[in-house]
């Protein structure tokens, strides 16, 4: 055996790196019924999915409003989307005004950004941010009669006839409309004044209020109407946070009103007579719902306005898409209009979350397809073309499958989904035909008979009244009874009459899912049908309690995470510690034994805490506790989720009322929050054992850590001792690391965690108990997705298990100046990635382990594109970003043909005017977020397919005047109304914007452009990166970052396909993006590509000797790709060529496509080997969320790859000319060395797996051998039996199979060696032995632990496990 030196230093980690926040997947072959189900979504497309989700005529995101003498409101919506007039007595648009109810505008009076608005004597006052203009609109004429040129208007106030404006540059603009004529009041405002969004007279005019940040300042106003330069005096307001609009009581001076913006409500601000203190009520709460006199519902509320003439207060709720008013003591009076998007638009956005969640798509094979009427040929009757691209017979544009459910469902369905449209009417039996037809095709169906295991569903979405329920429920009782098919039934939009949604509940019955599901909002969509497709996953789950991770420390510990799965509710899990010997004998008997479940404090003994705006967790650690539940709800509903009804007195469903008797227990959604916390606490809220005692504490309050591995923190201990300057541990050296490691010797220890209860759990090492536990507050966010009200069902309840905080910890010693510093200290930073619980991470300051600081947290909703940030004062900011897809209703003529429809304005006519209720063109105008774009930046699909006969302009005359507009070679149409005319539908068809278009992105604040980030999976690399790049010679300006993978996509184009690097350091923007480095994804791969592994990331600490600062990075990805990236300081490639910072190239691809199956989802090893004194880099391919699967030409590899060039850089390749395995030995039958690759013309060895084996985790470099855990699925008939698990070993430079060394082999056919039944996590080693876990069953008699005696072999060795000091 040849003697190796491997990258990295040995401190050990045992896990089970597996597939999938809701419902989870079982752990990938540890149990029989680990089968995908087969789910049909089948959307209603009838004609009143085109209407409005919210009564009323609705807003495209509101800015401001104001309100004339008859008290009608105008609103101003986003960009160039003008201004909108509503009559406030019934709430239709005034169609008088501007075109059709909304003035745009034209030339020096064009409605663009308006940040203000004001009404005096007749004349609206329009200040048009970004058109650098203030103008008036004659009220009586609509007539814009004047305006004015000034930079970026902000304030607009008007009183005493004085109008005052300020912009952000501290320039004033003041104008005298008795006499219209300017008066000069100078520049050189201060920052507060400056910097605020919305300014407001006082009722007399004698002083001029602002707001910023936690802070009212007021400024007084002289005799000429000018507004003071200096403040006359401030007040402080913790809980008033982000103000945006504000205005003034019509008749008292010290009462003002004002919008908060996160904290989602409006605050009546009542002044002292001194001024300098106030007393304050607010109404409003987040986020979904209509707005009751008891129940005030506001999103990130932004204008206010007092309508004096009839004492109102509105606000311009900017993402409810709605105006609201209040009288002036904060009663609720009335909402105007609701979310701007269709019915058809919402369930879009929620089908979207459903198929880009992995958490669903590894345990469901998701179809799809539309029905309304269609008396011509709905149906299923065959299929042309591939599984996934080709065509339904029948299919019109009234039903059709679209999406046969099969493993790239979920992928297909992304892709078509924006392009369905509303059209057609209402006919039950439409849909039932086509899922009879489809599930009971003798060649097409998806159901194979030779599983029993295997469930199948319809789920059918629809929002109005249907015809022919009796014929549609006899198919349906067929399906269940003959076939046991279920039935989901979803009553959408809240458009069904109290008969509507009977026949939905009795079609439920008759499928046999007991109940309809009743969801009115988008956001309600999207929790109910994850909550169904949960349900789903949960009822084929049967498995053994596998042990999770296990971390072996160096004091004789071996800590394991064990869970056990129970259906329908929370996992329990455990941490326990194990002694263990030198020699690697475990003692199950020591006294020093213990499990983290047992010493468990009580519920309300714990110290549970989160960064939630408007509190303190600083105070005990103890913050997230249901007396600050409204600010908890905040965070709940962040990313568009919302706690449902659990518990209830009268409210439905029903079954909602079984503890209605129980203290505690009340009407809405109130009660349910305060329990969700409580849940998480610990307590029974969700009645787990039946007996309506809500308080008491579950058996097992710990939730399960699945993929999360363990990090055991002490005294600080990373090396000073270096052997070149370019070593970190040579900057810890002159930077006094040792002393300040000294005067932490007596730090208590602690093991950090991640569990899917939503929680980082800290537990001392040596007692168990948990010290204190964070929940992270972007993971806060999708802890609504727990309640599920189907499960609250006779004598029992039951939740949703989801993943919470289900990525891996890691630790590092860094020297800079936190937020909580004035200069640079040495810290303990604590980095934890959300895993499978979403797309974000966020950063802790350990350093004492009693005292934690949330530094900050960071998350991707790609669902809302939007990036949220919250710093360490509880700051949230958002940062928008395009959308990727564009539906034909999103377009601007669409919208107003809808409005049109639902104001009865215009006739049921299509024409090209957009003046009735149809509109039909060849030509439309794009959405707002698309006026700067390319053809090339677009995909066009009609019926979805590419549809390219199609070109961009722009208007230069009318009302659209400089707007882009897409031409069509075709006229397209749209209904804005049902025509209840079965041959009348509107276009399918929908607009896609590229990945890597110059339009996507954060473009507002790119240091927070996370828009392509994916859940983070992958555990972070913490090092010091030479900032300058080529040639930067200066350690002192080295800055930390984490590198990561880009994540897991989830099916979703333009996610995840990156290298991420995230500046550690930065306190200005923290957390912000140092670099994202994209991966090519192929169009020639049928693989949505992204990277959940975790990088190799060689720095001078790991690898001594290299002549570079920074690191090497090797990733590889779901294409089969392994890229290398330059994050060093080299300025060339060691051959005289130029290299720069951030380059790339492609070392290999294995060939990959959804046929062969070999996805690359683990982490790679690597090795230098002596022999060849080149780096290696060890892979394993296999689809590791279907791990189960058999299909043919399924074909994985065990992969050996050199990179011949390291330590230099060196381009080698673009990814579709990148070597592949012809460049390779073929190695799967040599057991002598025989075929032992050259480098002189090899690049590598692979070697072939047979029987749909797939590599189940990251290979292990041990001794010379490379170690792979292999999963075989069952070969019997009956395909639900538990599979095999086998370990094989290889020769880490020849490829030779050397698996014989490990053991006596079951069969002479098995090419690897049988550990028994089940999936095995990655291979570690300790004192000689190999350890792996097994979810399954070993053949030892630790039946979750495999050990193994390692092969031997001469080696040096020295390996990191990138805890770095831990």
């Amino acid at each position: 055996m040849k003697v190796k030196i491997f990258i990295l230093k040995l401190i050990f980690a045992l896990i089970l790196f597996s597939q999938n926040p809701f419902a989870k997947n079982l752990p990938p072959g540890s149990g029989i019924s680990d089968v995908p189900a087969n789910v049909l979504i089948l959307l209603d497309k009838s004609g009143s999915m085109g209407a409005r989700m919210i009564s009323g005529s609705g807003f495209a995101y509101p800015l401001t409003v104001a309100a004339d003498a008859n008290g009608d409101v105008y609103g101003s919506q986003y960009w160039t989307y003008g201004i909108k007039k509503l009559t406030y007595a019934t709430g239709a648009v005034d169609s008088t005004f501007g075109a059709s109810g909304i003035y745009r505008g034209t030339g020096n009076c064009r409605s663009y950004y308006n940040y203000a608005l004001a009404v005096h004597n007749g004349f609206l006052y329009v200040a048009a941010y970004h058109y650098n203009r203030i103008f008036r609109i004659n009220l009586t004429t609509g007539a814009c009669d004047w305006n004015v040129s000034f930079r970026y208007p902000r304030h607009l106030s008007i009183k005493n006839n004085i109008l005052n404006a300020i912009n952000p540059y501290g320039q004033s603009f003041t104008r005298n409309l008795s006499t219209n004529t300017n008066i000069n009041c100078g520049s050189g405002y201060d920052t507060h004044i400056r910097y605020s969004l919305h300014g407001t007279h006082d009722a007399s005019g004698s002083n001029f209020y602002v707001h910023r940040h936690r802070y009212l300042y007021r400024y007084t106003v002289d005799n000429n109407g000018c507004i003071s330069k200096s403040r006359a005096s401030s007040i402080y307001r913790n809980q008033w946070r982000y103000g945006w609009g504000m205005s003034a009581h019509p008749t008292d001076d010290n009462i003002l009103y004002g919008t908060s913006y996160y904290e989602h409500g409006l605050y009546k601000v009542t002044l002292s007579a001194s001024k300098t203190s106030a007393t304050y009520s607010k109404v409003g709460r987040c986020c979904s719902g209509k707005s009751t006199t008891s129940n005030v519902r506001m999103r990130y509320p932004r204008g206010t306005f007092v309508d004096s003439a009839n004492n109102r207060v509105l606000v311009a709720d900017y993402y409810k898409n709605s105006i609201q008013a209040f009288d002036l003591n904060l009663g609720f009076l009335k909402e105007f209009g609701g979310s701007s998007g269709t019915r058809m638009t919402g369930a879009h956005e929620a089908i979207k979350a459903i198929v880009t969640d992995s958490s669903l798509t590894a345990g469901v094979n998701f179809g799809f397809g539309y029905w309304s009427w269609d008396n011509s040929g709905s149906g299923f009757r065959s299929w042309s073309g591939d599984i996934t691209t080709g065509r339904a017979s029948p299919c019109t544009s009234r039903a059709c499958i679209k999406v046969r459910a099969h493993k790239q469902g979920a992928s297909r369905i992304n892709q078509i989904i924006s392009g369905v449209n509303p059209g057609g009417g209402t006919n039950a039996d439409n849909w039932a035909k086509q899922a009879e037809e489809y599930y009971l095709h003798s060649t097409l169906s998806p159901i194979d008979k030779n599983l029993s295991c295997q469930n199948s569903y319809i789920l059918v979405i629809g929002d109005g009244d249907w015809y022919n329920h009796n014929r549609a429920a006899s198919r349906v009782s067929k399906l269940l009874n003959q076939h046991k098919i279920k039935t989901f039934t979803v009553a959408y939009g809240g458009g069904l009459s109290s008969g509507g949604i009977r026949n939905f509940r009795r079609m439920a019955q008759v499928g046999g899912t007991n109940d309809v599901i009743i969801a009115n909002t988008t956001a309600s969509l999207k929790s109910q049908l994850k909550a169904a497709i949960s349900q789903i996953i949960a009822s084929k789950l049967s498995f053994t309690a596998p042990a999770i991770t296990a971390t072996i420390e160096k004091g004789g510990s071996l800590f394991q995470a064990q869970f056990d799965y129970v259906q329908n509710k929370e996992w329990q899990g455990t941490l326990t510690r194990t002694a263990i010997s030198s020699s690697g004998v475990i003692d199950t008997n020591d006294k020093s034994n213990w499990s983290a479940i047992d010493v468990m404090p009580a519920p309300d003994a714990r110290k549970i805490w989160s960064e939630v705006p408007g509190t303190d967790y600083k105070t005990n650690y103890n913050n997230f506790v249901d007396t600050n539940w409204n600010e908890i709800n905040t965070l709940f509903q962040q990313t568009n989720n919302e706690v449902s009804g659990y518990h209830s007195i009268s409210d439905n469903p029903v079954n909602s009322q079984r503890c209605k008797n129980t203290s505690g227990v009340a009407n809405g959604t109130d009660d349910d929050i305060k329990g969700l916390i409580n849940f998480v606490r610990g307590k029974d809220y969700f009645d787990y054992d039946g007996d309506c005692n809500l308080t008491e504490t579950r058996p097992n309050p710990l939730g399960d850590i699945y993929h999360s591995e363990m990090v055991v923190v002490g005294a600080p201990s990373a090396e000073t001792a270096f052997v070149g300057t370019n070593q970190e541990a040579y900057y810890r050296s002159i930077k006094g690391y040792d002393a300040w490691a000294a005067s932490k010797a007596n730090r208590k220890e602690i093991i950090y965690v991640g569990a899917n209860d939503g929680m980082l759990h800290a537990f001392n090492s040596k007692t168990g108990k948990e010290e204190w536990a964070f929940v992270p507050p972007f993971v806060a966010s999708n802890l609504p997705n727990v309640v599920n009200v189907n499960l609250n069902r006779s004598g029992v309840g039951g939740s949703n298990a989801i993943y919470g905080v289900d990525g891996s910890p890691v630790v590092h010693d860094m020297y800079f100046k936190s937020a909580y510093d004035t200069t640079k200290k040495w810290h303990t930073i604590l980095m934890i990635p959300y895993g499978r619980g979403g797309p974000g991470f966020s950063v802790l300051d350990v350093t004492d382990p009693e005292k934690p600081l949330h530094l900050y947290s960071v998350y991707n909703d790609h669902i809302k594109h939007k990036v949220h940030v919250i710093d360490h004062n509880g700051n949230l900011s958002d940062y928008d970003y395009i959308a990727t897809s564009f539906p034909l209703s999103t377009f601007t003529e669409a919208i107003e043909v809808t409005d049109n429809a639902q104001n009865s304005v215009g006739s049921e006519t299509c024409d090209a005017t957009a003046n009735n209720r149809c509109f039909e063109s060849n030509r439309w105008t794009l959405p707002a977020t698309l006026q700067n774009v390319t053809k090339s930046d677009l995909t066009v699909l009609l019926d979805d397919k590419n549809y390219t006969n199609f070109s961009i302009g722009k208007y230069t005359s009318g009302t659209r005047n400089g707007q882009s507009y897409i031409q069509f070679g075709t006229t397209m149409t749209y209904y804005g109304y049902d025509p209840n005319n079965n041959a009348l539908s509107s276009s399918n068809l929908g607009l896609y914007l590229k990945p890597g278009s110059a339009l996507t992105g954060v473009q507002t604040q790119p240091e927070y452009d996370y828009s392509a980030l994916g859940e983070t999976w992958a555990a972070p690399r913490i090092l010091r990166l030479p900032n300058n790049g080529a040639g930067d010679n200066n350690i002192e300006d080295d800055i930390y970052v984490a590198v990561m993978g880009g994540g897991f996509g989830a099916q979703h184009s333009g996610f995840g396909s990156n290298l991420t690097l995230v500046n550690l350091e930065d306190t200005t923007h923290p957390g912000k993006v140092q670099k994202v480095i994209p991966i090519e994804d192929l169009t020639t791969n049928d693989i949505v590509n992204s990277t959940p592994g975790t990088p190799v990331v060689i720095t001078p600490d790991t690898a001594r000797g290299v002549n570079y600062r920074g690191a090497l990075v090797y990733l590889s990805d779901l294409e089969g790709k392994i890229t290398k990236f330059n994050l060093t300081n080299m300025s060339d490639d060691g051959q005289g060529n130029a290299i720069n910072m951030y380059d790339s190239t492609t070392l290999f691809t294995a060939g990959s496509n959804s046929t062969n199956g070999r996805y690359m989802y683990h982490s790679m090893d690597a090795t230098v080997g002596q022999t060849t004194n080149s780096l290696w880099l060890y892979a394993g391919t296999g689809d590791y969320e279907r791990i189960g699967d058999a299909s043919k030409g399924t074909q994985n590899l065990m992969l050996g790859i050199a990179d011949p060039n390291y330590p230099n850089y060196r381009a080698v390749s673009k990814p579709t000319k990148a070597a592949d395995l012809t460049k390779c030995k073929n190695t799967s039958n040599d057991t002598t060395g025989a075929n032992c690759p050259e480098l002189t013309k090899d690049l590598g060895w692979y070697i072939t797996l047979p029987n749909y084996q797939k590599v189940t985790a990251e290979p292990s470099v041990s001794s010379g051998l490379a170690y792979f855990p292999i999963y075989q699925p069952s070969s019997s008939v009956n395909k639900c039996s538990l599979g095999d698990a086998f370990i094989c070993a290889a020769d880490d430079e020849c490829g030779t199979n050397f698996s014989s060394r490990l053991g006596k082999k079951r069969a002479t056919s098995d090419q690897c060696f049988y550990v028994g039944q089940g999936v095995l996590s990655r291979i570690v080693f300790f004192a000689g032995k190999l350890f792996a876990n097994i979810a399954g069953q070993s053949t030892q008699n630790k039946k979750d632990l495999v050990t193994l005696q390692a092969a031997s072999g001469e080696v040096s060795t020295y390996r990191s496990s990138w805890r770095h000091n831990f």
